[in-house]
């Protein structure tokens, strides 16, 4: 029998058990009740439904003939995006991806003699014998690669990641686990007990690599960590939208997905309102910010900043602090010392507004106890009656802090700009992470407002600030920060080199760069970094797989060439123009609706990614992939020589996969590479 047919006859067989599986646990009643060993049982009942679903489908996608050292005989193992285990059986079915034997498969390239990984029971050393994928679809066995067999020459597995590669991509991100590669595996398993920070150039695979890790996280350490505590940022909504199936496919769900504002704003309560996603993309890349706010901007987002407002906060709320003795009648008296002692000893670890709550429980005690001694009972109750009036004026008289005031009032001390639209409760971007931390320095943070662990993507639009507040916000070792100083288009909203967010986590961090990209071909990944050299100190170019396709194409402007190129990459099933500016984009919308091209404009304040034909500015791109891509009049008047318009560029040409040209009007801009 033939590899081929050999692995058809073993599909059917797991295919069969997989079935009888589902069928008897689907067939058990759903527990509905009181019973707590009955709910953890039908919670158990519940995930394997769940595993088995997603195995009824494509079981998996690889297999690894291990030999154990001490052991006559070798064990075929198949991996899977998730574990299943015949109890019948003494060994899984399919084995878990994130499981510890698993992890050979992606680390070994075939020069190791032995290998061994790290089990329950300790360490397992023995031999790798064979490496195979394995694609399945609609429960059909499509393709058989070896990337390693025993005693043989193989280039398998870069034929088998090539063949994944030129795939076509929909309108959702997709998992990568039959693709791991072996730099990508040790980020995904690095140490739970350090936060991760992530230098990924354009298509690096940063962004999945860090949702794949979340998956791992929780299977590792299922005891520990949560899925319900878990979040993921992404920088808008419909990058959320895009790269909300990932998770699902690998079998996890019930993990946070959000944006960083929308988070403040569940923060901060609905009292405030902030500026609009549309309003703040606009004003940054088509007004352009005043270099004095720029400034601003830049001070707001950093430590020092953090620092001044720290002590400013606690400063203020030392001065409001109660200052007499309480005094509730006539001979009745808590002396002021008393009082500061509750305050800076019994009540020093906790927040402001609790030690304001603290105090008032604590002085309403003292006057049920002590109108005890009044034998009357009506005397008792009048006295009672006196003292918790006064306990409302005591209280009262601390005065409580209002968060906006208090930031008002401090950037007023400081000289900073303070707009009416600020005035009014409306906050920009760059007073978030300030906002909030008042509030965390008033409330203080509940465990249960603490995050298992967090993922913040494209962290390089990000501050110091932002990042400090999100990192008291998670528990120790929690981060996973990604992002491509490359692709750092928000200016001074954002940073230039990672070191300052490195003083943020006190270093103990663990900093890896991913250089080789997997996204684009070796044509449009070289032209990419002739943009990116002219960067002054960019960060480390692309290395590209070794992918070819068709040159990168540069021509003049016209909708009939708009419409031929329509025709020449009406294949791919993901298509983008990419203009400068917004007002571009609906321009083109217009052409393209009457020359009866179904096209979809997406807009910064879009919720969903529709796929298909897509007309964007170039700044909403940053994130997404496209099968075929379009930059529309890249002139000189569009893309002057500096350097946020050479990372417009460069973001732009890196969304294309297998095609990209560019067109322009007039005057080529002098950043593109000829």
């Amino acid at each position: 029998m033939n590899q081929q047919d050999y692995e058809v006859a073993v599909l059917k067989m797991s295919l069969e058990k997989i079935d009888r599986m589902l069928a008897y646990v689907q067939n058990i009643p759903i527990y509905r009740g009181d019973d707590f060993t009955q709910q953890v049982l039908e919670e158990r009942r519940e995930a394997m439904r769940q595993s088995l679903r997603i195995a009824k489908q494509e079981p998996y996608f690889a297999r690894l003939d291990f030999l154990e050292f001490d052991r006559d005989e070798k064990k075929s193992l198949y991996i899977g995006k998730v574990g299943v285990h015949d109890d019948k059986e003494e060994q899984p079915l399919v084995i878990d991806w994130r499981a510890p034997v698993a992890s050979l498969f992606y680390s070994f390239n075939g020069s190791e003699e032995d290998v061994y990984y790290e089990s329950p029971d300790g360490i397992v050393e023995g031999e790798i014998q064979l490496k195979r994928n394995v694609v399945i679809r609609a429960r059909e066995l499509r393709r058989v690669v070896d990337s390693y067999v025993e005693g043989q020459e193989s280039s398998g597995g870069d034929e088998f990641l090539l063949y994944k590669l030129g795939e076509q991509k929909d309108n959702k991100l997709k998992d990568i686990v039959s693709t791991i590669q072996a730099e990508q595996n040790s980020i995904i398993r690095s140490d739970v007990r350090k936060p991760l920070l992530i230098q990924g150039a354009a298509g690096s695979g940063k962004t999945t690599v860090a949702l794949h890790r979340l998956a791992f996280l929780l299977y590792e350490y299922r005891e520990r960590l949560k899925a319900e505590r878990m979040m993921i940022f992404a920088p808008n909504a419909m990058f959320l939208d895009y790269i909300a199936q990932v998770l699902p496919e690998l079998g996890v769900g019930h993990i946070q997905q959000s944006t960083y504002v929308d988070w403040v704003l569940q923060k901060l309560g609905e009292a405030y309102e902030v500026e609009s996603t549309e309003d703040r993309i606009f004003t940054r890349f088509e007004l352009q910010v005043e270099p004095e706010y720029q400034a601003v901007m830049k001070e707001k987002g950093s430590l020092t900043f953090r620092n001044q407002l720290k002590k400013y906060v606690e400063e203020e709320l030392a001065n409001r602090m109660p200052v007499n003795d309480f005094i509730p009648w006539a001979h009745g008296i808590v002396k002021k010392e008393t009082i500061q002692n509750w305050l800076t000893q019994d009540f020093v670890h906790s927040p402001p507004l609790k030690q304001r709550e603290r105090l008032q429980a604590r002085l309403k005690r003292w006057v049920e106890i002590e109108v005890r001694m009044f034998e009357d009972e009506k005397e008792r109750k009048e006295y009672k009656t006196e003292g918790l009036k006064a306990v409302r004026r005591y209280i009262n008289s601390w005065k409580k802090p209002d968060e906006l005031k208090l930031y008002l009032h401090f950037l007023q001390q400081k000289d900073y700009p303070v707009s009416p639209l600020l005035r009014s409760g409306k906050l920009m971007f760059e007073d978030l992470a300030p906002m909030v931390f008042i509030r965390q320095q008033l409330i203080g943070i509940d465990k249960e407002d603490r995050f298992d662990h967090l993922v913040i993507d494209e962290a390089q639009d990000l501050s110091p600030f932002i990042i400090s507040l999100l990192n008291d916000y998670t528990k120790k070792g929690g981060l996973t920060i990604l992002g491509d100083l490359a692709q750092g288009i928000h200016g001074e909203e954002g940073i230039v080199a990672w070191d300052s967010f490195v003083k943020v986590l006190d270093e103990n961090c663990t900093y890896v760069q991913m250089e080789k990209s997997y996204r684009s071909t070796m044509e449009i990944i070289e032209y990419s970094n002739g943009i990116l050299k002219q960067i002054k100190n960019h960060p480390p170019l692309a290395k590209p797989v070794f992918r070819s396709g068709e040159p990168v194409k540069v021509t003049t402007y016209s909708l009939l060439f708009m419409l031929q190129w329509l025709k020449d990459v009406k294949a791919y099933e993901t298509i983008a123009f990419l203009t400068r500016t917004k007002k571009e984009a609906e321009m083109l919308a217009l052409e393209l609706k009457e020359a009866k091209v179904s096209a979809t404009l997406v807009r910064a304040g879009d919720t969903t990614y529709q796929g298909g034909i897509s007309i964007l500015p170039i700044y909403l791109s940053k994130g997404f992939e496209f099968d075929a891509v379009m930059l529309t009049n890249v002139s000189s008047h569009h893309y002057p020589n500096d350097s946020i318009h050479k990372k417009l560029l460069y973001v732009g040409c890196t969304r294309a996969l297998h095609s990209l040209s560019l067109s322009y009007e007039g005057t080529l801009s002098p950043i593109i590479p000829l």
